[in-house]
C-alpha cells in the first residue's frame, strides 16, 4: 500500500509541476485589454470603463483637453493600465504646492480601480513618462 500512495504522491507532483511549467510560459509583456500592446492607457471609471485615452509615443499631457481628445477630464481618472515599457508617472496640480505625485505605474502594471491607492482616485491632472 505505501507503495501506491508514494506513486500517486510523485503522480500528483508531476502533474503539478507541468501545470506550473505552463503557466510560466505565458510572456511576462502580454498586453492587459482592453489596452493595447505597447500602449499606455487612462480610463474615468474603475475596471476600464467610461471615456477612456490611449497612448504609446505622447511623453506627457494634461488632462484639461488632452491629445486626441477633447473637454477637461482633469480629476476623473479612476484606472490605469502601462502595457509599454516606460514608467507612468500620474500628478495633482490643483494643490498649493504645485506638482504632486500621486501614483508611479511600472512597465506592464495596471491599476483596475485606483479607489485601492490612498489619495489616487479622481485626482490625475497630468502625466509624464520616466519623469518621477
Amino acid at each position: 500500500m505505501p507503495k501506491i500512495r508514494s506513486a500517486a504522491a510523485l503522480a500528483a507532483a508531476v502533474a503539478g509541476a507541468a501545470t506550473a511549467t505552463v503557466l510560466a510560459a505565458t510572456p511576462a509583456s502580454a498586453a492587459t485589454a482592453p489596452c493595447p500592446a505597447n500602449y499606455y492607457c487612462f480610463y474615468e471609471h474603475a475596471n476600464y470603463r467610461g471615456w477612456h485615452l490611449n497612448y504609446n509615443t505622447t511623453p506627457s499631457g494634461s488632462f484639461n483637453n488632452p491629445p486626441s481628445s477633447s473637454g477637461d477630464k482633469r480629476s476623473q481618472l479612476s484606472s490605469v493600465i502601462n502595457n509599454g515599457n516606460r514608467t507612468i508617472c500620474l500628478y495633482n496640480h490643483r494643490g498649493i504646492l504645485g506638482d504632486k505625485l500621486i501614483l508611479k505605474v511600472g512597465p506592464y502594471h495596471d491599476f483596475p480601480n485606483l479607489a485601492d491607492v490612498p489619495g489616487a482616485n479622481d485626482k490625475a491632472d497630468s502625466w509624464r513618462l520616466n519623469a518621477c
